[in-house]
């Protein structure tokens, strides 16, 4: 089996299907993925690969899943607790040096959550194709119920955690990373202030990196009161970056309260990301605010890899999760301060998730 990223050209959206062992299409997954288009690509694809699994255990086992849920041969509890669960516990990719036994709790949640979604949804399609009347109607609402509830019992309810690390940056951690990426006076390398500009987004906004790399040259405006607009487009269908960058929360527009800051971007816009732009050899004028060496918008990898180089480099003043999640949950305990000085009661904070 495989899952296969399909770009759309009438819109520019990238929607995944599941095939088969032959290349075909497998009809029940990719619907309940069309059920679901409104979720970003990313999210789509993680739940193919988590219904994947899903089939291959079916697969192994020789179950017919329109069998065993619409012809009354229900899973059996055995099947559920001592065989499913216990295939979606194990960690299955072969990428990995040494074999792990078994992946995060956290990840065996969301596949069980997905393929709950899922036979959730079968079944409720097929319920709505009887009568109300119907001698079977009745029968599915109750296997439904309580296929659910099994399902609900096998989820790990406390995922361990290691509390002995903080999730973001002490204060000195953080004045340790501004010194290390903030340019030097004379610094005429534009990749270096490009990186400056993009750390600092994440750390005073709590941008995730595909925010970042959303952003255009237009959602930044200078002047007497500076902002930073957060804006959900339409899929940019010239964009062939993988993952493409995503936004998952709503548009905001945020205020730049940091002078240093919005000097930093002005001259980032005008002079080193023209410097950038100059060395684009395609034929598409980019408007996206973060480039690459050629030009070009800057991919995930390339932020990740960023970050992993860091960490590596200066291991001594930077903590081991160094990372653009630590930067938001950074940001996320700065607010929570600030606005418990501010007096705002706890259940009227709102936290970054």
């Amino acid at each position: 089996m495989d899952i296969e990223v399909i770009l759309h050209e009438s819109g520019g959206e990238l929607l995944p299907i599941l095939l088969d062992d032959e290349g075909m299409p497998i009809p029940l997954p990719n619907e309940f993925i069309l059920s679901k288009r409104a979720s970003s690509s990313n999210t789509l694809v993680r739940n193919l690969r988590e219904l994947k699994l899903f089939y291959q255990w079916m697969q192994i086992h020789k179950i017919d899943l329109h069998e065993r849920l619409i012809y009354k041969k229900p899973f059996t509890e055995a099947e559920i607790v001592g065989s499913l669960v216990e295939y979606l516990r194990k960690d299955h990719e072969i990428k990995h040096r040494t074999i792990k036994i078994a992946v995060r709790p956290d990840t065996f949640n969301q596949r069980l959550i997905t393929i709950k979604q899922f036979l959730n949804w079968y079944i409720e399609t097929y319920i709505g194709t009887l009568p109300f009347t119907s001698d079977h109607y009745q029968y599915y609402v109750e296997y439904k119920k309580r296929l659910i509830s099994l399902l609900d019992r096998c989820s790990i309810t406390s995922p361990p955690t290691n509390r002995t690390l903080s999730k973001g940056l002490t204060d000195n951690e953080q004045s340790n990373l501004i010194k290390l990426i903030k340019p030097k006076k004379g610094n005429k390398n534009p990749i270096e202030h490009r990186n400056y500009i993009m750390v600092m987004l994440m750390l005073s906004f709590g941008f995730r990196p595909g925010e970042v790399l959303s952003l255009r040259v237009e959602d930044i405006q200078l002047g007497g009161i500076s902002s930073i607009r957060v804006h959900r487009r339409p899929p940019d269908s010239r964009d062939i970056r993988r993952p493409r960058p995503q936004i998952k929360r709503n548009g905001r527009v945020l205020a730049i309260n940091d002078k240093s800051l919005a000097i930093a971007l002005d001259l980032y816009i005008t002079t080193w990301r023209e410097m950038l732009d100059e060395r684009n050899q395609t034929d598409i004028e980019w408007d996206y605010l973060i480039l690459n060496k050629e030009g070009t918008p800057l991919s995930h990898a390339s932020v990740t890899q960023y970050f992993q180089i860091l960490r590596k480099k200066h291991s001594k003043v930077l903590p081991p999760n160094f990372s653009p999640k630590s930067l938001r949950h950074t940001f996320s305990a700065s607010m929570e301060r600030l606005l418990r000085e501010a007096g705002i009661e706890e259940e009227n904070r709102v936290i970054l998730p």
